[in-house]
């Protein structure tokens, strides 16, 4: 009798810079540079011909405010000959949702920008205002990560 084996699922996030490198970037570069980023990913997300780009852009507002590599899931299935490594994409809601979302999705992302930014300068709130950063593409286009 043979068992069928269920995949594994795994959550990985490349670690390219550590804690105090990406703080040290945060602290002279990132929290300038991120709003500036962030706006300019908006501006180009909110116009008809530069939505893919913005879209994108948007997607890694994390990575320029504080180098924060993304997250990816990946599937290790057992084989005859060892084991499969696949990547998971995560299944993303319906295009007609996403496209009635857009008008709220810009409001309250350049409202989310502009507070998270207002956070990171206050120093005290830092960790409140990249949490709201890392949320940025979720609220602009409904994105999963």
């Amino acid at each position: 009798m043979q068992t069928k084996k269920t995949p594994l699922t795994i959550t990985t996030q490349r670690t390219k810079y550590g804690l105090f490198v990406r703080a040290v970037y945060f602290i002279f570069i990132g929290w300038w540079f991120g709003l500036l980023w962030a706006l300019f990913s908006w501006v180009m997300y909110a116009t008809v011909v530069g939505a893919p780009l913005g879209a994108v852009m948007l997607n890694r507002v994390p990575g320029a405010i504080s180098l924060k590599a993304k997250k990816q899931r990946i599937a290790v299935v057992p084989e005859p000959g060892g084991y499969a490594v696949s990547r998971i994409m995560v299944r993303q809601r319906p295009l007609w949702v996403r496209i009635l979302y857009y008008p709220i999705g810009l409001v309250l992302s350049l409202l989310m920008i502009l507070l998270a930014w207002l956070l990171c300068v206050l120093l005290i709130t830092i960790p409140l205002g990249i949490l709201l950063f890392n949320k940025v593409p979720v609220v602009a286009s409904l994105h999963r990560g």
